[in-house]
């Protein structure tokens, strides 16, 4: 009998591949997207005193009504391009096995990047202390850090939240920051139900959980990661949310007459494009490019409120 490596020559499984993903973007929630038609435009700003005059509304027979005037401002915004592409040659397409779609998994990584890259940038916003105002803002450091047992979670978010202008409907957390608060003593002890998971440090407590004691509409937990390392080098992997917390006012889909933290202005929605260039190589190549642009801003800063440093 035949050896039986003999038998059998290796070749690639046609129903397994092994691809990494980044865990799933928060960026659409934090900052949602307006489209619109022009690269750079204004929009209208409602005077914000007018919305909360308390005037003498007391009228006379035969006499007019007191006259209350509203005034607007306008704010701005400009996009920025943003794109990725890579050329695949013909005899790639044509001697990829099963399970591979060069084309496919292409377009499917370029569209990665871009999101990774999107991601940042709504972080970079979110946890940007120069995005709020003075009074809106908060460092924690030693014991006041969520992740020591003495720390004070409840009455930092929920000041944080009522601080708002606009009652904050939405917390962000970085991923360390949410270990640290989900674990914390003194959130544990006020979530206490059958979800609790025992004998992890006395337990853990569930984004439903969360979002119920505070009373708003959603909580976001920033996982994904970066390579900080250099192309060609050893990859070296990072969060792209830092160790902080954010309460927000978010509009899921802002329109006329609406209020809403941040927005991701976008004139030209993402979109793929492909060529064909005969004289590369032998057979000719293909062009992929994904590409789409963006203007990320801070509609309304008084409607957030950051937390710095918020775990150690």
């Amino acid at each position: 009998m035949p050896p039986i490596g003999s038998l059998h020559i290796d070749q690639a499984l046609t129903n397994l591949s092994v691809q990494y993903q980044n865990e799933a973007m928060i960026w659409p929630a934090v900052l949602p997207i307006i489209p619109v038609n022009k690269r750079s435009d204004k929009y209208f700003v409602y005077t914000k005193g007018d919305s909360y005059t308390l005037a003498d509304d007391t009228v006379f027979p035969k006499a007019m009504p007191n006259e209350m005037d509203w005034g607007t401002s306008t704010g701005n915004y400009s996009v920025t391009d943003h794109a990725f592409g890579d050329w695949l040659p013909e005899e790639v397409i044509e001697n990829a096995d099963v399970p591979l779609q060069p084309e496919v998994d292409t377009n499917d990584y370029l569209n990665l990047l871009l999101d990774i890259a999107q991601e940042n940038r709504a972080a970079n916003v979110v946890f940007n202390a120069n995005n709020y105002s003075a009074s809106n803002q908060v460092t924690l450091s030693g014991t006041s850090q969520w992740s020591n047992a003495n720390a004070t979670p409840i009455e930092d978010i929920q000041n944080a939240i009522e601080s708002c202008f606009q009652r904050a409907n939405t917390l962000v957390f970085g991923i360390d920051t949410w270990k640290a608060l989900r674990t914390n003593p003194q959130i544990l002890d006020a979530v206490k139900a059958a979800t609790r998971m025992q004998g992890y440090n006395g337990g853990m407590a569930t984004r439903d959980e969360v979002a119920s004691l505070f009373e708003v509409d959603q909580i976001l937990v920033g996982r994904a990661r970066y390579n900080t390392a250099k192309q060609g080098q050893t990859a070296s992997f990072s969060r792209l949310w830092g160790k902080h917390a954010a309460a927000l006012y978010v509009q899921k889909s802002p329109g006329i007459r609406s209020i809403t933290f941040g927005a991701t202005f976008c004139e030209t929605r993402r979109q793929t494009m492909r060529d064909f260039d005969p004289k590369r190589g032998v057979k000719g190549a293909h062009y992929i490019k994904v590409s789409w642009n963006s203007a990320e801003v801070v509609i309304a800063n008084d409607v957030g409120y950051f937390i710095q440093n918020a775990t150690a």
